[in-house]
């Protein structure tokens, strides 16, 4: 895969260094086929392990924390609770500065462990991830994942993936992912102080808050742990669908290359997200074509030919559509519906619910084949 050909973000420098420990600690010379069921199990239980180490920072941060204001409330306020500020100032200032040393650090753990559980699965999958130009795609994106990043907000191949979305959405998307891991964290503690605290069950906080905080890690480490595994299997998806309907490619017509191309282009852009999977596809359907340039992206008037194209061609398109609506972060509405008026366009039905189905069956493991693909369509 040419430098030339490779779609490569300029990651900062937290991402590199992430990418570099992933691309040190992966496969060198990657699998050629989608990964087996032994080596899907022993990413399920990396994933269990991983999270359950998670909940297990949870559990110890929690008791630290509750712990410590079991005992300053006793050595510093006598037991008493419903105190006057001017009395309590100095309890509270030494507790939150507490919090905030007991969840940074958690917050450290917690990176280092997701940084190594997506590792581990990115080596049990075979995805191979080296310094060369063209993998290191695949080693930025798994570090986003850990850092839990969103993805870059750049143009791809001339296509602006977030053009459906509003800049105010965009702000609000960013701040969201940067809330996600460490200020949640902090906020989670501070609202379950001083608001649950003022109920009936204020004296059991304490020992609620290490339950609680197991749950919170459990759920953002088990998130980022899904990704991982979608943006993993997803390049074994798309390597498919190249070996079977792109091994000639450059002998198609100049209009199905470029409805090819277009479809994914446009698939992309409904997803709202530079989500490297569809990237990925993008990427190699570009070199498998011939077609290096930029895209100037317009499927309306693309979409026109598809009901001129034979079976073959209508397929090749149909199922270039259906991997890129099924290897992204998720399956948005307006990606359903681009694919829905696609098939119409050919003459076919789209079984939204099989769809579904395969997208499940994906996230869970199971390689993407042509068959399953052509049995979303009626």
């Amino acid at each position: 895969m040419p430098a030339v050909d490779t779609y490569t973000p300029e990651p900062n420098l937290l991402e590199r260094k992430f990418a570099d420990y992933l691309a040190q600690h992966c496969a060198k010379q990657g699998a050629a086929d989608h990964p087996s069921s032994v080596r899907i199990a022993q990413i399920r239980r990396t994933t269990r392990w991983v999270i359950a180490l998670s909940a297990l920072a949870g559990v110890i941060s929690g008791g630290l924390i509750g712990g410590s204001e079991i005992w300053m409330r006793q050595n510093m306020l006598d037991g008493m609770d419903a105190t006057d500020w001017r009395e309590t100032w100095r309890y509270w200032s030494v507790f939150y500065i507490l919090v905030g040393v007991v969840s940074a650090v958690e917050i450290g753990i917690l990176y280092a462990i997701a940084l190594r559980g997506v590792a581990r699965v990115a080596y049990q999958s075979g995805l191979s991830i080296t310094h060369d130009a063209g993998r290191m795609l695949f080693a930025h994106s798994l570090a986003r994942t850990a850092l839990e990043f969103p993805s870059p907000q750049v143009s791809v191949y001339g296509i602006d993936p977030y053009a459906h979305v509003a800049n105010w959405k965009r702000t609000a998307l960013n701040i969201a992912y940067k809330l996600k891991v460490g200020v949640s964290s902090f906020v989670l503690r501070v609202f379950l102080r001083r608001l649950v605290a003022r109920t009936a069950i204020r004296s059991m906080v304490p020992l609620l808050a290490g339950p609680l905080y197991a749950v919170w890690n459990a759920y953002i480490i088990g998130r980022i742990m899904s990704e991982a595994q979608v943006r993993t299997l997803g390049p074994f998806a798309v390597d498919m669908l190249i070996k079977s309907h792109f091994k000639d490619a450059t002998a198609l017509p100049a209009q199905e290359r470029d409805v090819v191309l277009h479809a994914a282009g446009e698939m992309l852009t409904r997803g709202q997200d530079a989500h490297p999977n569809q990237v990925y596809l993008l990427n190699e359907l570009r070199i498998a074509l011939g077609l290096r340039a930029d895209i100037a992206l317009d499927w309306p008037a693309m979409r026109r030919h598809l009901s001129e194209f034979d079976a073959a061609g209508q397929a090749r398109v149909l199922d270039v559509l259906t991997v890129s609506c099924l290897i992204g972060a998720r399956m948005r509405r307006e990606q359903m519906a681009l694919l829905r008026d696609a098939c119409k366009d050919c003459d076919a039905a789209l079984n939204e619910a099989r769809l579904k189905a395969l997208r499940k069956a994906f996230k869970h493991g199971k390689a993407l084949t042509i068959s399953q693909l052509s049995d979303t369509r009626s």
